[in-house]
């Protein structure tokens, strides 16, 4: 019984950390109910394996008895609260052991006076220490023991719990057999007549029943997190879904205007050991006759074309940082580098592979191309300038009749 509940705390304890509200509070009064019977029915069952000296019976008063049942139960409560806390002082887990310790104290002596032994029953001052001693230390390693448990690497953390369990519960069963190695009986004592629960027959049912609450609470809990697991990557699915659509093309997959603009404005807050940013330039391709292609051959062409494009400038720009579609008929590209020389053979390399006539969905398809570039610092120091930059730079070159004719291949 000691095991048990001392492994469904570490289960709660694992588990709660991640809720919040009303579901925090909830399995947090489930955990504490589950630990608090488990520790309190390990007493009774303890008390049933014991042999009264000299045939005395072992009876109970059911109040009393319900009674030391609410310490126990608080003790887990405050347990439970502290191994959920996000940050705790040595100072804390000191003084909630103390506490926690007093709590699994009062309810083992609270049991063993609902005896109502008369004469009563003597105890052994310097054992009673120990056992309470005993307590303290033992709550107190159970919260440090838990509170590290959630940190366990995934493949060794049911194996964590088991062993955690086990020595947890030895400890709550060294208090207990400490504290009944305190006990004396007088000779001729006899438990109260109005007594109505019996010592020899009451620890098994209340195993049992703390037992299936217990595995009952388990079950339960594991469900209920699963479920709610099960919400959490619906609800991380459901926000991927939301950012593909906000920062990526859904025809061609690319990012879009709104990633390429953050990009962008990354680039520029990252800074190199001299404090500034890296150079880099900005890349603009216009395919100037796509809408006019469009029109006449149709939307399947069209988006043919686009997939046909983006494969390409993909394979001619194998160093870029970052290929974007702009808009319909615009790509930009972010290449690591300022090198004027570097971005013409690569414009010259671009412009020798769109030189011939490609066919796409049965079309002989030659498109016209304008081109800019933009560069950091000379062009600008931030998103905006820089991508305007790129695009004035295409338009004065469109104007001054510097239209680059590209072919598809």
């Amino acid at each position: 019984m000691a095991v048990i509940a001392s492994y469904t705390a570490i289960y709660f304890g694992t588990r709660v950390f991640s809720l919040s509200g009303g579901s925090r509070r909830f399995w947090l009064g489930m955990g504490a109910l589950c630990l608090g019977s488990g520790i309190w029915s390990m007493h009774f069952v303890g008390m049933s394996a014991y042999t009264m000296p000299m045939h005395m019976h072992m009876t109970f008063s059911a109040t009393l008895t319900l009674l030391s049942w609410i310490p126990a139960v608080l003790a887990s409560a405050l347990a439970l609260y502290v191994i959920t806390l996000s940050k705790v002082s040595l100072k804390t887990i000191a003084s909630s052991a103390l506490i926690m310790g007093a709590g699994i104290f009062a309810m083992h002596y609270g049991g063993m006076y609902a005896m109502q032994m008369h004469p009563g029953i003597e105890y052994n001052t310097l054992l009673v220490i120990l056992s309470g001693v005993i307590a303290v230390v033992a709550s107190g390693a159970a919260l440090v023991i838990c509170r590290k448990v959630r940190d366990v690497p995934p493949q060794y953390a049911l194996l964590t719990k088991v062993v955690a369990a086990l020595v947890m519960g030895a400890a709550i069963c060294g208090m207990h057999y400490t504290g009944m190695a305190a006990a004396t009986y007088p000779e001729g004592a006899t438990s109260h007549p109005d007594n109505l629960l019996r010592g020899d027959w009451m620890g098994v049912p209340t195993a049992i029943a703390a037992s299936i609450l217990l595995l009952l609470a388990i079950y339960s809990a594991y469900t209920d997190f699963r479920a709610m697991e099960r919400a959490r990557q619906e609800e991380r699915t459901r926000n991927e879904a939301a950012r593909q659509t906000a920062f990526y093309d859904s025809i061609t997959g690319l990012a879009n205007r709104s990633f390429l603009e953050a990009k962008v404005l990354e680039k520029l807050t990252v800074t190199t050991a001299d404090t500034t940013p890296a150079p880099f330039m900005l890349v603009y391709f216009e395919l100037t006759d796509y809408r006019e292609l469009w029109q006449r051959y149709g939307e399947p062409y069209a988006q043919a074309l686009t997939q046909y494009v983006v494969a390409e400038l993909q394979a001619q720009l194998p160093t870029a940082e970052l290929i974007a579609r702009y808009s319909g008929n615009s790509y930009m590209a972010i290449l690591p580098s300022n090198n004027r020389q570097m971005i013409q053979t690569l414009l010259q390399r671009v412009s020798r592979r769109f030189s011939a006539t490609v066919t796409i969905n049965g079309q002989p398809t030659i498109c016209n191309w304008g081109f800019g570039y933009s560069e950091y610092p000379a062009s600008g120091t931030n998103s905006r300038n820089l991508i305007r930059a790129a695009q004035r730079i295409r338009k004065l070159s469109m104007e001054a009749g510097g239209e680059l004719q590209l072919e598809l291949m």
